[in-house]
């Protein structure tokens, strides 16, 4: 999950794990691998595209990526590399 190695940005990827074991139910032990995947894939729909986030100003990472012009806040030391996301 991490590219550079910094903390920084580990802290950020065991925050999303958090947000996806608690909010959206996968902290339970599912033994249904099908099951798993579809309520990964559903969790992470969610949470990219309807879920607003705080640190965006109330809005959806979809739509903070898709639209260059907006300002994010990014943990990320060297924000030199930063890729847009295209659709």
């Amino acid at each position: 999950m991490i590219e550079q190695y910094d903390p920084y940005e580990n802290a950020v990827a065991e925050r999303i794990n958090r947000t996806l074991k608690y909010e959206y139910g996968l902290k339970q032990t599912i033994k249904n691998t099908e099951l798993a995947e579809k309520m990964i894939v559903q969790a992470e729909y969610i949470y990219n595209n309807l879920r607003t986030h705080l640190s965006l100003e109330l809005r959806k990472p979809s739509e903070v990526h898709l639209n260059p012009d907006l300002e994010y806040k990014s943990y990320r030391r060297n924000k030199k590399n930063l890729k847009q996301l295209k659709n």
